[in-house]
């Protein structure tokens, strides 16, 4: 159990990467190649647990959480008045991006503070 919860953002991302992937494949009929190859990553790093690419995919989810953020912003300036849908955008964007933002600094945490294995 604590295994599980120690390694809770990588889940999440492949939960979110094999989403994704089934619903490219349900509603489009076509293969996220792009998924496919986040979930292996995300494996391959549950099994190996490298500290450097660890940073660096906390460092990429953040990035990208940050680029979602200004994304939704620059959505939500293209509406004339403030409506309920517009709400609904800024609302639904920014706990998605908070969400991304708060899965890479759990990461970036992790990974900093792990020790490297020295082969001896």
């Amino acid at each position: 159990m604590k295994n599980i919860v120690k390694n809770l953002p990588e889940y999440i991302l492949m939960g979110l990467a094999v989403f994704s992937f089934v619903e490219t494949l349900i509603v489009k009929g076509q293969i996220n190649y792009l998924m496919i190859v986040v979930l292996a990553i995300m494996a391959a790093q549950l099994v190996f647990k490298n500290r450097y690419f660890g940073i660096f995919i906390g460092l990429v989810v953040g990035l990208v959480s940050f680029g979602l953020f200004l994304a939704v912003l620059t959505d939500y300036r293209k509406f004339p008045e403030v409506t309920s849908k517009a709400i609904e955008l800024i609302t639904v964007g920014s706990l998605l991006s908070l969400a991304g933002a708060i899965l890479a600094a759990v990461m970036l945490f992790k990974y900093f503070n792990q020790e490297d294995k020295i082969a001896v």
